[in-house]
């Protein structure tokens, strides 16, 4: 199992560089393909949008959209030349922006895209992408922090383990990087002293199944009744000195809203290292 498409989202803020240039070092490292996609939120003007524009301020707006998407596609091969990338897809798909991000990540290998910012002017658009193509792509999704430069993802990779399905594909998505890791650590995190059969077994069986993947790491149980799972975790990956965390993505549906849960959500607002979640 490798990596032979990449697909980075692009837009046209600034941490799309820092994203870009981690796509590229993977997409070299495997090598795959580096799929970009320029995805914004829409930018249909009304009629009556246009009316009050007129004619000469609809030209300026299309001119400007139009140098927006021409720089976002001159960051994407910079970052593919410099990284030394030569098999490389560039497109500006039409239609609905969250529809198209979800269909192309479904046919890549691995989805990278930026930490939702909090309170940006995108912050809305951002959290309906990485919504979407978490849950419904089918693909892993690698989150890169709106701050801080990371030349290294994968060399040192703390697992964030449960005995659920979301963890298992999350691991099971993650093995390329994970069999070129110089150091793997499984942390699991229960509330309270958990010595079951079945709990032994499971942290035995995930530690088995990386084993014959070539893939040495250790299981370590941790109890925390009074921190928070996602504050310990990013506490554990911080002493590890981790450069990438996996971990299933999980959500609490109410009616037609998707809200992340807990762990994830905190994952995603205060990550310090790239994070890979698969649902």
């Amino acid at each position: 199992m490798t990596y032979r498409a990449i697909f980075v989202h692009a837009d046209d803020t600034e941490p799309c560089a820092r994203r870009m240039a981690v796509a590229a070092r993977l997409a070299r490292k495997y090598p795959a393909e580096l799929l970009g996609a320029y995805l914004v939120p829409s930018t249909w003007v009304t009629p009556y949008a246009s009316t009050v524009m007129g004619p000469e301020g609809m030209q300026q707006w299309i001119r400007h959209a139009a140098e927006l998407k021409a720089a976002a596609e001159a960051k994407f091969r910079a970052a593919a030349a410099a990284a030394g990338v030569a098999e490389l897809a560039w497109e500006v798909p039409s239609g609905d922006p969250v529809e198209a991000a979800v269909t192309c990540s479904r046919y890549a290998d691995l989805t990278v895209i930026g930490q939702p910012p909090r309170e940006e002017p995108t912050a809305e658009f951002s959290a309906q992408i990485a919504n979407a193509v978490v849950m419904s792509s089918g693909r892993p999704v690698l989150f890169v922090p709106s701050v801080g430069e990371y030349e290294t993802v994968g060399d040192r990779v703390l697992i964030a383990w449960k005995d659920s399905r979301e963890s298992a594909r999350a691991v099971a998505d993650a093995l390329p990087l994970l069999k070129d890791a110089k150091e793997v650590s499984a942390v699991a995190i229960t509330p309270a002293i958990d010595e079951s059969a079945q709990s032994r077994f499971t942290d035995a069986q995930v530690a088995a199944f990386l084993r014959r993947h070539n893939v040495e790491a250790k299981v370590q149980r941790v109890v925390a009744p009074d921190v928070d799972a996602g504050e310990l975790l990013l506490s554990h990956a911080a002493d590890f000195g981790a450069d990438l965390i996996v971990m299933g993505a999980y959500s609490r549906p109410r009616l037609t809203e998707l809200v992340w849960g807990g762990v994830t959500r905190l994952m995603l607002t205060s990550m310090s290292v790239p994070v890979l979640m698969a649902h």
